[in-house]
């Protein structure tokens, strides 16, 4: 390692060791929300339910929610297997397949349109989740390997059922995760132990191979003035500690994609 970089890595790990670092850590969750789908609640037998998760963005043609198309796929595999299945943003329910605004199996991303009225109510409730990010510009810069970005989400080993119809989700985020490869449309971060800076998910006793369901979720990067949405979290490798994530500058404006 070459001592400009490991200076800028340590520059970095006292940022995030500080109040930038907490900062940077709680604000992909301020644009993101849990989506549980799957049977209804009864009290007659244990119900399906799975969780991914979605990020609140409006590019300039009007309120968003993004997530990874295998949730939707998963969310018509369970209509055609089950019956009265829901389908539930925050505490908010509605139909994803009739508000779809694009969805691509290639690049594992969809996108759903918001009416105001549902944007009002998802928002309503807590901090996380309370906003719809807004860019500067759009699209965003290319991110270059090296940079830092702040990402989060609500893996499904936090999804605890207190009672029947009640659900209680966690969230997880990272201020400080770098980017350590960049394809075309997608890029990666890879989660070095030897840079954490405080106990990873020591309170619920979470581990790295627990963050399935964080599908969905924002990642950003400080750039001094503003942030920039730069991407989407679409697949965890526990096997390598390796986060994968499309390319924010594949969506276009009105929540389109392009390959």
């Amino acid at each position: 390692m070459e001592s400009s970089d490991f200076k800028r890595i340590e520059k970095a790990k006292k940022l995030a060791a500080g109040p930038l670092g907490e900062h940077m850590s709680k604000f992909p969750l301020r644009f993101t929300k849990a989506v549980f789908f799957g049977e209804r609640p009864s009290r007659k037998k244990t119900t399906r339910i799975n969780n991914g998760t979605i990020t609140l963005v409006n590019l300039g043609k009007g309120p968003i929610a993004m997530t990874c198309a295998h949730v939707i796929s998963a969310y018509r595999k369970m209509i055609e297997e089950l019956d009265n299945v829901i389908f539930q943003v925050g505490d908010v329910a509605l139909d994803p397949i009739a508000q779809l605004i694009a969805e691509d199996t290639k690049l594992d991303l969809a996108s759903i349109e918001l009416t105001e009225e549902q944007v009002k109510s998802v928002t309503a409730d807590g901090e996380i989740g309370s906003c719809v990010f807004e860019p500067v510009s759009w699209p965003p810069p290319t991110l270059k390997p090296g940079d830092f970005v702040a990402l989060g989400g609500f893996p499904g080993g936090l999804r605890e059922l207190p009672a029947h119809d009640e659900i209680v989700q966690g969230s997880w985020s990272c201020g400080g995760a770098s980017v350590t490869t960049i394809d075309e449309n997608r890029f990666s971060c890879q989660f070095e132990r030897e840079y954490w800076v405080s106990p990873f998910g020591a309170e619920h006793h979470l581990e790295l191979r627990d963050l399935g369901g964080m599908s969905g979720g924002p990642a950003f990067i400080h750039r001094d003035l503003y942030w920039d949405f730069v991407g989407i979290i679409y697949e965890f490798s526990p096997s390598f500690d390796i986060m994968y994530l499309r390319s924010a500058r594949v969506v276009n404006a009105d929540g389109s994609f392009r390959s």
